[in-house]
């Protein structure tokens, strides 16, 4: 009798164990490789502005523009240069030309998605 009570014992404690385990590792799992990254807000927003192209540089699709105040951002009228996510938008462009542009925050950068 204390063999079966011992071996029932063993047998229900190694299941609860193994139970048990196999919980913490789905967990481990499902935060590391099933939770998608998500965006900030500010690289989800698309911005809107109207400037004028006072520089671009076709060989590492940036362009300058001296733009009015973006109020999605709370910036003031500036000069700034930003990167062109899609090289046929350079052909939209050349400098003194003023255009209403579109752009996002993609990492460190600020990329212009559309030209008008």
């Amino acid at each position: 009798m204390n063999k079966l009570l011992m071996c029932s014992f063993t047998i229900i404690l190694s299941c609860t164990t193994t139970s048990i385990l196999a919980q913490q590792n789905m967990n481990d799992h499902d935060m590391k490789n099933m939770t998608p990254k998500t965006e900030t807000s500010e690289q989800k927003t698309v911005h809107i502005a109207t400037g004028i192209v006072t520089k671009l540089d076709v060989s590492i699709k940036k362009v300058t523009l001296s733009h009015e105040p973006i109020e999605s951002l709370n910036w003031p009228a500036m000069s700034m240069g930003f990167s062109v996510k899609d090289e046929s938008l350079l052909n939209k462009l050349s400098v003194g030309k003023t255009v209403k542009f579109e752009f996002i925050k993609a990492d460190n950068d600020y990329v212009i998605t559309a030209v008008n």
